[in-house]
């Protein structure tokens, strides 16, 4: 056999065993690409982005994605937010220098990331110490995790939240199926942007939080080494007074918890009658404030046993308990936190709103 036909037989066979790959996309790996274009879709019409990472090929991939995202792929369209993280070689350098190369893209994903956002994870084997770092250091702030990953079990296909596993396991059809699955994202993204957005996500449903995922986050924030802040209130008639309050709260950190008494809390804070508004409702609409990062439901009528389990860096009141006697000193003081104080809006309460709002009633009957 001349060398000549023998190359043309491997070409012939790699050929072969690409032309296969469409008959083997099943309905799960379409299933998966619907759901990602969706996740993609809604963290951008709600004003998040996306990050991207991967390493050689899965790097270059990460950048031509975060390409077609701002710029275009097949629509004329506004520009959407997306970043790769395997761009920028001073920081990469830096990063695998200082914390070594398992870190590289982690530690961008703690300075860069909000909750709402998307993180691409790119891997075909999904094995690399950099790539589930990163996922892990994602999903512990709060960002949806996506991988695009190759056949077989892997830890990145377990360990991300979304995850896309194209139907190969050589190396280079799985590159191959991945630049297709990139594509089709993209095209269907700009579809769903470009028509009826009632399929979205409420833009405050990821910061609705229970305690034990509350408790894994606060792990994943201290461990960026972020000043979370606590403060909580019954919220009830959601008045600008509150949205003062909080912002002044979200200055004194990186991060913003808020406590939301449940309904029986209330009823016996405030008397019959109250609350107003539901607890699902209360905590729905203080999750929906842009400077509000979680919101957490408690039952209890002071946040004592909330401040135990968050531990936060930072517990704010209202201005007007300075100089009182304050139930949950001691425990803030205890594990070495500190209690700060914020203004209050003169002649905004909750209370007089339901008084006012009670006392038209009256009148209209």
């Amino acid at each position: 056999m001349s060398v000549e036909i023998d190359i043309r037989g491997r070409v012939q066979a790699a050929l072969e065993d690409a032309r296969t790959a469409p008959d083997v996309l099943a309905a799960d790996f379409v299933d998966a690409l619907a759901e990602a274009a969706a996740t993609v879709a809604s963290c951008l019409a709600l004003g998040g982005k996306v990050l991207l990472c991967g390493n050689g090929g899965s790097a270059a991939d990460a950048q031509h994605l975060a390409g077609e995202l701002v710029g275009r792929f097949q629509r004329e369209r506004r520009a959407h937010p997306a970043i790769a993280l395997t761009t920028d070689t001073s920081v990469l350098t830096a990063l695998a220098n200082d914390f070594g190369a398992g870190e590289i893209f982690a530690r961008q994903v703690a300075a860069l990331a909000v909750p709402g956002d998307v993180l691409i994870a790119i891997s075909t084997s999904g094995r690399s110490e950099n790539i589930l770092r990163a996922v892990e250091t994602a999903a512990g702030l709060g960002v949806t995790t996506l991988a695009l990953v190759g056949a077989g079990a892997s830890p990145l296909a377990t360990a991300a939240e979304h995850t896309v596993v194209v139907p190969a396991s050589a190396t280079p059809r799985v590159q191959e199926l991945q630049l297709v699955a990139e594509h089709v994202l993209c095209e269907c993204v700009e579809g769903l942007l470009d028509g009826d957005r009632s399929w979205l996500e409420p833009p405050g449903a990821r910061k609705l939080l229970d305690w034990d995922r509350l408790l894994a986050r606060r792990d994943a924030w201290q461990k960026a080494g972020r000043v979370v802040v606590w403060t909580n209130g019954c919220f009830d008639l959601l008045h600008a007074g509150h949205l003062a309050g909080l912002r002044a709260a979200r200055a004194f950190g990186d991060v913003l918890v808020v406590g939301v008494n449940g309904d029986e809390s209330v009823r016996r804070l405030k008397g019959e009658g109250r609350p107003i508004v539901s607890a699902e409702q209360r905590l729905e609409l203080v999750a929906g404030l842009d400077v509000v990062d979680a919101a957490v439901l408690f039952e209890e009528d002071t946040p004592v046993r909330s401040l135990e389990r968050l531990r936060p860096d930072v517990h704010c009141k209202g201005a007007d308990w300075q100089g009182k006697e304050i139930p949950e000193r001691a425990t803030v003081e205890a594990y070495g936190g500190r209690i700060a104080f914020t203004p209050l809006v003169e002649g905004l309460s909750s209370t007089d709103l339901a008084r006012r709002i009670e006392g038209r009633d009256h009148v209209a009957g």
